[in-house]
């Protein structure tokens, strides 16, 4: 199971923690990992084209092995919250068909 946790405080989104795999089919051809890493990666890319977030303004993680991947923001500004809203939609979209593979929490800090 992919699991998912968005990171925010009371107002802002702040980044994404995922970890596994989903288990629906093998390695390159399980869609719901590719789902999930799309999303994760567009939102992650969008920071830095999007939002103009620079390295010094975040930090991610990424293990493709485990399948591990962590964004978390140091500033923020309006677009990364849409950036991460648009994430939080998608993820959502993907739990209507496929709960059983992938879950979804939230961590306040």
């Amino acid at each position: 199971m992919i699991k998912i946790i968005i990171v925010r405080d009371k107002s802002e989104y702040l980044g994404y923690e995922i970890s596994g795999h989903a288990g629906y089919d093998e390695s390159g051809y399980d869609i719901i990992c590719s789902a999930v890493s799309i999303l994760a990666y567009t939102a992650l890319n969008s920071m830095a084209v999007v939002a103009e977030i620079g390295d010094k303004d975040m930090a991610y993680a990424i293990d493709e092995n485990l399948g591990d991947m962590s964004l978390l923001l140091n500033r923020t500004n309006m677009k990364t919250d849409i950036i991460l809203k648009t994430f939080e939609t998608g993820i959502k979209l993907l739990l209507e068909d496929y709960s059983q593979y992938l879950s979804l929490d939230y961590k306040e800090v």
